[in-house]
């Protein structure tokens, strides 16, 4: 290896360290995590600089290189948010074009006729980078990501704008190379791939939903039915066990007894834990239903701490559920406290915004806390939010209760 060769491979090390740490800390920025700076961040940098400035570089051409450093961006990505793969192409395509469009700007900037090439290239590198940082501290990109996350016709047209141009660089530009076909083959793919997934999420919520929502209301108009049609309370409580075994609510193992309200209340509590039994959960409660509110129904009740148990057990937490109830005809009580890790400042305020979900896609979209809100308010009651470190349980805790006074 001559002289010149070892500048460019130091060269080529460089400059993609820093693109490591540029989508590093953008993708950090999008989703509002702080980036963990550490001895194994460190070394990862550093290994993928390496890898792909100094071995890659010299074994693969430029397309093929691409290929592989878009491959291996996205699993960073996908390891960083833990999202679904639609959601992680876009976050990384914001990084991308956010880096591009800087070195092209500074590109503009520095006049290349009057430097080498190579050196020109690393300085691009070192603006683009200070300019990231930047970002990265004064500019919130996660409030564009929301937006788009929330939005699932904006993200159909991202995906379906991105193939079309996809297509057409790959058809007005093709060469006939293996690699410049891999490169290209690899981002259609992947592209229409997530945009097969987002037209299945899109057929879902216009036609499963509501089929099922449909149903729902004819069931529950049934249920309203019979209740003022019958008197025998045992006739009524066997047509609701068979409205449940219709949409699939299995409530058999529940233990019931008649006005032990604090009992009731716990069968509640395990059936949600039974649902979720693969989690692993634990539950510590102190359940004080003492008598009916004057105001809010036991039905009504139990709606709100479900609610509030979907959200603790959906937010993945491995520590204890700490559940509280405390029910007289004066006043009403509910509180559920998880493991929480704080994302950003305005946490309180998106949690009850419809659509906001902190749980990912494979749970609901967001609207458990934003319905609660409005129950809440129509009982003139108020919602509570607490943040504190529990030492029992050596983690910080959220709290969410539920106050109703007479």
């Amino acid at each position: 290896m001559n002289i010149n060769t070892g500048r460019i491979m130091i060269i080529n090390i460089i400059i993609n360290i820093l693109d490591f740490y540029m989508f590093y800390y953008l993708c950090n920025n999008i989703v509002e995590k702080k980036p963990n700076v550490s001895v194994k961040i460190i070394f990862i940098g550093i290994s993928y600089g390496v890898a792909l400035g100094g071995w890659l570089s010299n074994i693969v051409d430029g397309n093929s290189a691409r290929a592989i450093m878009t491959v291996i961006m996205i699993l960073i990505f996908k390891f960083i948010t833990k999202k679904k793969f639609p959601d992680v192409l876009i976050i990384f395509a914001i990084t991308y074009l956010c880096i591009i469009l800087i070195q092209i700007l500074c590109l503009q900037l520095i006049n290349i006729s009057k430097i080498n090439e190579d050196y020109a290239f690393l300085l691009v590198g070192i603006l683009t980078f200070i300019v990231v940082m930047f970002i990265y501290i004064k500019i919130p990109l996660y409030k564009l990501y929301n937006i788009i996350e929330k939005e699932i016709l904006l993200k159909l047209l991202i995906f379906i704008l991105a193939g079309m141009v996809l297509l057409t660089l790959f058809y007005y530009n093709f060469e006939y190379t293996s690699s410049y076909i891999l490169c290209f083959s690899l981002l259609i793919t992947v592209t229409f791939f997530c945009l097969f997934q987002t037209l299945k999420r899109i057929f879902f919520y216009t036609n499963k939903i509501p089929i099922q929502l449909h149903d729902m209301k004819n069931l529950m108009m049934g249920i309203h039915i019979s209740a003022h049609s019958i008197s025998d309370a045992d006739v009524i409580r066997n047509e609701i066990d068979k409205v449940l075994e219709i949409i699939d609510i299995d409530m058999n193992d529940m233990n019931y007894s008649i006005d032990d309200y604090s009992q009731n209340v716990l069968s509640f509590i395990n059936q949600k834990k039974s649902k979720f039994d693969y989690y692993k959960l634990t539950f510590l409660t102190d359940i004080g239903y003492y008598e009916p509110h004057a105001k809010v129904p036991f039905s009504v009740i139990l709606y709100m701490l479900g609610v509030l148990l979907d959200n603790a057990i959906e937010s993945g937490t491995k520590k204890a559920i700490i559940v509280k109830v405390y029910v007289i005809e004066e006043n009403l009580y509910l509180s559920v406290s998880n493991e929480y890790n704080k994302k950003s400042t305005d946490d309180f305020n998106k949690m009850f915004q419809e659509r906001y979900s902190t749980k990912g896609e494979t749970h609901s979209r967001g609207y458990g806390l934003s319905n609660l809100s409005k129950v809440v308010a129509d009982y003139d009651g108020k919602i509570l939010l607490q943040e504190e470190y529990n030492k029992e349980q050596e983690s910080n805790y959220i709290t969410v209760a539920i106050e109703i006074k007479r």
